[in-house]
């Protein structure tokens, strides 16, 4: 589910207009419907069946706009609904594509009713899930790509920062997420970028996290998932990236004086808060209360 609600999020679906558009179906016409565009929206949101679970499910909830992005959508319903609606949202979600499938594939024609109860039941059945618990004693599987790393210590801070250059508007920010050692969001920032490519925003998103960590006074690991830049903080400074050059020594001088600082490298996945942030800013649409709402959405995802 978290697959789908990412692509979902990025316009990424197999809808009969997205295959259209890459010229791998003859028509863009709802396979429901036949009759109106199969956009992402239409088919989540808008089409018969579709309309029916969300008004019979939240007669109260108003559907987002069309050009709305789902994961954004989510985000801004946590500020304003119980958390427990997020979630009977987002199965809902889940839910309704499968059905559409359902139609698509095997020809069963959607229900309003049973996909509601389905979702219902589904998001019923993920919160009597006992959560999970990490032991000290229990060694956890690290990904081979991946340097196993120490837990913090006690009182200590994870910086995950990233850097978000849009090359059809050339907008770039950088989101700096700051999480305690029980991997909580307790403070963070992000602010628009003036760069000319994906490299030196990234550079100046971890410029920005490590002046974050000099002002927590505190052990801190602030992470990147540019490895790119990781491994030229490692290596001599005549090969660092140009465009990332002066973003890079700045890093280097604060380092060498805070030793209690460490940059480190982190995948894409585990980097995802810090990623939305950035790419938020950039396209400005960043809720203004964005610090206390990414622990609520992002367990669901």
């Amino acid at each position: 589910m978290k697959f789908f609600i990412w692509r979902a999020s990025r316009g990424a679906l197999a809808t009969r207009h997205n295959l259209h558009a890459r010229r791998c179906f003859p028509s863009s016409t709802c396979p429901v419907c036949d009759g109106t565009t199969e956009t992402i929206h239409h088919c989540l949101f808008l089409y018969p069946h579709a309309t029916n679970r969300w008004s019979l499910l939240f007669p109260e909830l108003a559907t987002p706009p069309p050009l709305t992005n789902v994961l954004d959508w989510l985000f801004s319903l946590s500020s304003t609904v119980a958390i427990e609606l997020v979630q009977n949202c987002i199965y809902l979600l889940w839910q309704t594509w499968k059905s559409r499938n359902e139609k698509v594939f095997k020809d069963k024609p959607p229900g309003p009713f049973a996909t509601t109860s389905r979702a219902m039941e589904e998001a019923q059945r993920w919160r009597s899930c006992p959560k999970k618990r990490t032991s000290s004693s229990q060694p956890q599987p690290v990904s081979p790509s991946e340097p196993a790393l120490p837990p913090p210590s006690t009182h200590s801070f994870e910086v995950h920062c990233d850097g978000s250059f849009l090359h059809d508007s050339q907008e770039a920010a950088y989101g700096v997420v700051i999480m305690n050692d029980h991997g909580q969001v307790v403070d963070g920032k992000a602010e628009p970028l003036h760069c000319f490519s994906p490299i030196e925003a990234e550079a100046k998103a971890l410029l920005e996290g490590t002046l974050a960590a000099v002002e927590l006074n505190a052990p801190c690991r602030v992470r990147s998932d540019c490895l790119v830049l990781v491994k030229a903080l490692q290596g001599l400074p005549r090969l660092w990236p140009w465009r990332a050059a002066a973003s890079l020594g700045r890093i280097l001088n604060l380092t060498s004086v805070c030793p209690n600082i460490r940059i480190e490298w982190i995948n894409r996945k585990r980097n995802s808060k810090a990623d939305w942030v950035a790419r938020s800013c950039a396209r400005n649409q960043l809720p203004s209360e964005w610090i206390h709402i990414l622990d609520v959405v992002f367990p669901l995802l």
